[in-house]
């Protein structure tokens, strides 16, 4: 049965991948097509079908290899209860990817009685599509309740075990955990029995109940994207007369097929691709010569390595991995001090989502319909101006500090310098074609990831550092993390529809403009809010969560949605370096098995220089608003 199970996670996972490889497929078709002047209908269509049977395929899947993202400080913090505490989170888990799973099951089903088709030129019967949708969730519903069996009847934790063993286990016995599950069925029970018809018009009952349901259900440790879904129901049933499970179903099949996000899963194969080829390692080789002169010496290559690589991954991970293994040893071993190596690559990583192409920018864009284009552009300057602020920060670290600067490296010739960087010119080349094609309007950011793709598989293969193994493993990798963020958008579209039949997003609009707060005194109390849930959630998983209720604010305060991208995504590129939830911080710890604390004390002075860059954006707006401008053509 176990190998039955395991196979069958498997067999989705590769489904997934298939998905993602029909995607690319498709958008290089569609582009062909376009350039020779031949149509090529319903391709849009298409891509977002293999786009919505990636993200499905592959929930399972990442589910069991502990890729999807949930807040466990609470969690680890529960000692000897630990097992009581997962129980809890795996039968709530279950229950919530039951019900997605059920109402998955009728959305093909119902599509096929009433032979509805796509609204494209392809005029596809949609219940064909839907179904990925249907046996993606039925086998994540498989997934959870075996983790939640395996957690009550075995020695098991479940797919996230705690980083330290147990010393003692509380509820070793059968019958209390048994208890524990009862216990845990009971209270959900009770609070959707409770949640059920409450008054329409109360909007401050309805903020209360949403804020406490959802930090509730995060803080206990239940993952962001199965929390999403349970707020929304409870948001449903408690204030709304209609069909939760019908509009969940309807509305994640909607977000999960989008076009639009079809760039996401492409850039970060691109990133996964370069991650496991020699291409990545050549970086620090060719930076090296022209940066030993700087004020601060090579730590400046931690900085410009970041902003290299973040130009072709969009991933912070990705990319404080690729140039952490790189810079580390070299600067390690050139005795530079450990204080400032791991606080400049806990900052400059963040760069990854900031600078095109950025995942956190997709996200933002896919959630309030603004051109990812236009982002990707408007994210350039602010970006450069950002690495450039980094650098001025370890030059002023090397004049204060003299003493901790080492000897400087051997001086080379211009010509020699040229030699070494012959390295960095496949990595540069990539950079240039899949920026520039944006940026000449040779390519929509869909099809700049598709160039990314082929141009990083290309230059893997002319160096022969691409085996089958790194391939299979940048795809699955690819898919895995696609599914984690889809699953997050999944949530947050259904969220989304939650509260905007509760009215809650218009309530509080309406509440903002009666205070007649000012553009920036607004900003400046989102500035504060961000930093705060930054503390405790991811950058993507903050963005979703928040934009159905700021987005109201936003436009009623007049602010530009484009401005505000970039802005958001330097405050979450705050998130990545605070403590408790920073994820650079957590990656670094696991790099460099610092404590946690020193690892966040070196990364405070960086954080410094990032609200100095929101201060900076605010008071030259033109920073993100200046490119896109130009780049449409405008005056």
């Amino acid at each position: 049965m176990r190998r039955l199970l395991d196979t069958t996670y498997n067999i989705s996972g590769f489904a997934a991948a298939v998905s993602l490889i029909a995607i690319l497929c498709l958008i290089i078709a569609q582009m062909v097509c376009r350039w020779l002047g031949v149509m090529f209908p319903g391709s849009a269509q298409y891509a977002g079908y293999a786009m919505a049977a990636a993200s499905f395929l592959a929930l399972a899947d990442t589910f069991r290899k502990n890729e999807h993202i949930r807040v466990s400080m609470l969690i680890e913090k529960t000692g000897s209860y630990r097992r009581g505490a997962e129980i809890w989170v795996y039968t709530l888990s279950a229950v919530i990817a039951v019900f997605f799973a059920w109402y998955a099951i009728q959305a093909p089903i119902l599509s096929h009685k009433i032979n509805d088709i796509s609204q494209g030129q392809d005029g596809t019967p949609l219940w064909i599509p839907q179904l990925s949708m249907a046996i993606g969730a039925v086998v994540l519903a498989i997934a959870c309740i075996d983790t939640l069996l395996s957690v009550v009847l075995t020695t098991d934790l479940g797919v996230d075990p705690p980083r330290k063993p147990l010393l003692q286990d509380l509820f070793g016995s059968i019958r209390a955990r048994l208890l524990v599950l009862g216990a845990s069925l009971l209270v959900i029970y009770a609070a959707i029995s409770f949640m059920t018809g409450f008054d329409a018009d109360a909007t401050g009952l309805k903020v209360g109940i949403f804020l406490f349901v959802m930090f509730f259900l995060l803080g206990t440790g239940l993952w962001v994207g199965l929390a999403l879904i349970g707020v929304a129901y409870m948001g449903m049933i408690g204030f709304t007369p209609r069909n939760p499970g019908s509009s969940m179903s309807i509305t994640i099949w909607s977000s999960a097929s989008s076009w639009t996000l079809t760039s996401l899963p492409l850039f970060i194969w691109m990133g996964e691709i370069l991650y496991r080829s020699r291409l990545s390692e050549d970086m620090f080789k060719g930076l090296a010569p022209w940066l030993s002169g700087f004020p601060g010496g090579l730590l400046h290559a931690n900085v410009v390595g970041c902003t290299v690589f973040a130009a072709v991954s969009g991933s912070s991970a990705a990319t404080l991995t690729t140039v952490g293994k790189m810079s580390i040893p070299e600067l390690r071993q050139r005795g530079y001090p450990e204080f400032m190596i791991v606080g400049t690559l806990a900052g400059a990583a963040t760069l990854g989502l900031m600078i095109p192409p950025s995942l956190t920018l997709i996200v933002y864009g896919v959630t309030v319909q603004q051109s990812i284009t236009a982002l990707f552009m408007a994210g350039i300057i602010p970006g450069l101006v950002l690495a450039a602020m980094f650098m001025i920060y370890i030059g002023a670290w090397s004049f204060i500090r003299p003493e901790q600067v080492p000897a400087a490296e051997p001086r080379m010739g211009f010509g020699q310098k040229c030699r070494a960087s012959v390295v960095l010119l496949p990595v540069v080349a990539l950079i240039v074609v899949v920026i520039g094609s944006m940026y000449t309007g040779i390519a929509t950011a869909t099809e700049a990831a598709a160039f990314g793709v082929v141009g990083a598989l290309v230059l893997a293969a002319i160096q022969r550092s691409l085996t089958w193994q790194a391939l299979r493993e940048s795809l699955l990798g690819a898919t895995r993390t696609s599914a984690m963020i889809a699953l997050i958008l999944m949530g947050a579209s259904f969220l989304t529809l939650a509260m905007g039949f509760t009215g809650v997003p218009n309530a509080l609009a309406i509440m903002i403009a009666k205070l007649d707060l000012s553009p920036i005194a607004l900003i400046a109390a989102l500035t504060v809010f961000y930093i705060i849930i930054g503390m405790f959630l991811d950058g993507i998983s903050a963005v979703v969560l928040t934009m159905a209720i700021v987005d109201p604010m936003l436009r009623a305060a007049g602010i530009d949605l484009l401005w505000f991208g970039i802005f958001i995504v330097v405050v979450v590129e705050m998130a990545q370096i605070t403590p408790p939830v920073g994820f650079n911080l957590f990656v670094l710890q696991g790099m460099t098995r610092h404590d946690m604390g020193y690892i966040a004390r070196t990364a405070l002075p960086m954080f410094g220089i990032m609200i100095l860059m929101v201060g900076l954006l605010v008071a030259f707006p033109g920073l993100a608003t200046w490119l896109p401008s130009v780049v449409k053509g405008q005056p």
